[in-house]
This record gives C-alpha cells, sequence and structure tokens, in this order.
C-alpha cells in the first residue's frame, strides 16, 4: 500500500494506519479455536515465526538493530562507570543489573517488531531504525534511570534527576519533529511512542511520589491515564480482530503536556529547592481535568469504531 506525503482528508492529518493483515488472521483462527491453550500456543508460536523471518529478511535494518543494541550496551557500561565513581560499588552494580536487563527486554521486543519498521506515508519497509524510533526507545529505556536519578535525589544528589528528564523533553521533541520532517513516521513509531510516553510519565510520578515530590494520588491518576487505552487497544484487537486508529487527539496532546509540565516542574522545584506544592494544585487541576478529557475522548472513539 503506497502513500503519497500527508495524503488524507487534509495537509496536516497524519497518515493513516493500515491494518496488520497477518495478525488480523491469526485472531480470527484465535477466535475461531475458542480461545484455548493449544489456539493461543499457535497463536504465538506463528508470531514468533512470522517475527523470526523479518529479522532475517533485511541483512540492513537487522544490521541497524544490532548497531543500536551495541552503542546502548556501551552507554549503559560508561554511566555505570560514572555511578560508580560518584555513588560507589553498592550503587553501581544494582544500577547496572537493572539498565542492562532493561534494555535487553526493550531491544529483544524491537527485534521482535522490526516489521512494524514501514513508512505510513511511502508503505516501504526501512533499511535503518532511523532516528525518530531510536530516540522513541531512548526515553522509553529513560524511564530505568528516573526511577534510580528520584532515588538519588531523595538523598540530596539532583544533578542525575535534571540531566535524566533533559535526555526525556529532547527524545519527545526530537522524535516527532524529525518524523514529520523527513516523512518518516513508521508503524512502530505510531503504536509504540504512546506507549513509550505512557512507561516513562508512569515510572517518572510513580518515582517522584515515592520521595513526596508528587502525591501518590497523581501517580496513579497518570499510570490509569496511560494504562487505559494501552489495555483497551490490545482487547479490542483481541476481541474485535482489528485495531483501533491511532491518532494523536486534542485532548490527548494537552493531557501528555500538562502531565509534563507538572512533572518536569516538580523535578526541578526539587533541583532548585523550592516548595512545589504551593503551585502544585494549579499544575494537578490541569493534569486532572485534561486527562479526564482525554479518557472520555479515548472511550468515545474506542464506541464509534467498535
Amino acid at each position: 500500500m503506497v502513500r503519497r506525503p500527508h495524503a488524507g482528508t487534509g495537509q496536516n492529518e497524519e497518515p493513516d494506519l493500515p491494518p496488520n493483515i497477518f495478525v488480523i488472521g491469526l485472531l480470527h483462527e484465535l477466535r475461531n479455536a475458542g480461545y484455548t491453550r493449544r489456539a493461543w500456543a499457535t497463536f504465538w508460536r506463528a508470531s514468533w515465526v512470522r517475527s523470526m523471518q523479518i529479522l532475517q529478511m533485511s541483512d540492513e535494518l537487522r544490521a541497524s538493530w544490532l548497531r543500536f543494541t551495541i552503542a546502548g550496551a556501551i552507554g549503559i557500561m560508561a554511566a555505570g562507570g560514572a555511578v560508580f565513581w560518584y555513588f560507589g560499588l553498592g550503587e553501581a552494580l544494582p544500577f547496572l543489573l537493572t539498565s542492562l536487563v532493561w534494555w535487553s527486554l526493550l531491544m529483544f521486543d524491537l527485534s521482535l517488531h522490526l516489521g512494524l519498521m514501514v513508512n505510513l506515508e511511502s508503505g516501504e519497509m526501512l533499511q535503518t531504525l532511523g532516528w525518530p524510533n531510536r530516540l522513541t526507545e531512548i526515553r522509553g529505556f529513560a524511564a530505568v534511570w528516573v526511577a534510580w536519578a528520584a532515588h538519588w535525589a531523595s538523598g540530596g544528589a539532583y544533578l542525575p534527576l535534571v540531566a535524566v528528564f533533559a535526555i526525556a523533553a529532547f527524545t519527545d521533541l526530537a522524535d516527532g519533529w524529525l518524523a514529520r520532517r523527513r516523512h518518516a513516521s513508521t508503524r512502530w513509531g505510531r503504536l509504540y511512542d504512546p506507549v513509550i510516553d505512557g512507561i516513562f510519565f508512569s515510572v517518572a510520578a510513580i518515582s517522584l511520589a515515592a520521595i513526596g515530590v508528587l502525591p501518590e494520588w497523581l501517580a496513579a491518576l497518570v499510570t490509569f491515564r496511560y494504562a487505559l487505552p494501552i489495555a483497551g487497544g490490545l482487547a479490542f484487537l483481541v476481541i474485535r480482530r482489528r485495531t483501533l486508529r491511532v491518532r494523536h487527539t486534542p485532548w490527548g496532546r494537552a493531557s501528555s503536556f500538562a502531565i509534563a509540565l507538572t512533572v518536569f516542574g516538580s523535578a526541578a522545584a526539587t533541583f532548585l529547592h523550592l516548595p512545589f506544592n504551593k503551585v502544585g494544585l494549579v499544575f494537578y487541576l490541569l493534569v486532572g481535568i485534561t486527562a479526564l478529557g482525554a479518557l472520555i475522548t479515548i472511550l468515545l472513539k474506542g464506541i464509534e469504531q467498535a
């Protein structure tokens, strides 16, 4: 399926996300088999075989994934050395272990979904991961570091917290900008960008709540805000055997912006030793209103497409 750049009902609309015929076919077979354990085993085995076929299909894309994986591991080792120098062996070892495990999980998942590296405008498979996708994955990895940074901030070391949030802010702004500028939006990016945002901001909110910077109810709200559409989208895919139209909505953008503003603002206030709670109510109200609007929009869109 080939699309012209910005083809659609409007010049600024995002390209439609075409259905994944292979997955939809498997889901029909799964339902016809009654969702038995054998049917699920067949589903996952067929998915695994297909993933391995795609992994072997493009030498360039596979090499790009491998280079990215190795570069990330080297970066983690370098960061581990810095943690050892600054905090000692007792902090460096668990930091390295959790970082490498999380990076391995992300890269393993990415290897299984290289078939989603399809340009939404041209319909062609990419030969490399592309920087928009790399930056999105880096933001997802930063979730484990934001937890460590919050832990160190509770002991008075605030610089790592600022550094991690700077990385997250840069990747969040740069990946979308690059994808639009280079007409490089992919199926993987469209599906994974909200998931990655949900992982990072949920972990960030929970970590900041754990050290008393944000209230616990706000961390729960942020987590629910991102978990509901992910769980709902997966349920819709399995039950209805087709994907929801994944599009950014005004309420969704406003909610993500309010959450980012609150999380980044509270982290900055912590670094500057400012009482965030005095102005926090305004931010909390903004998060609550926009999150409610986003959740209602998600439910309405889901009902509309059902």
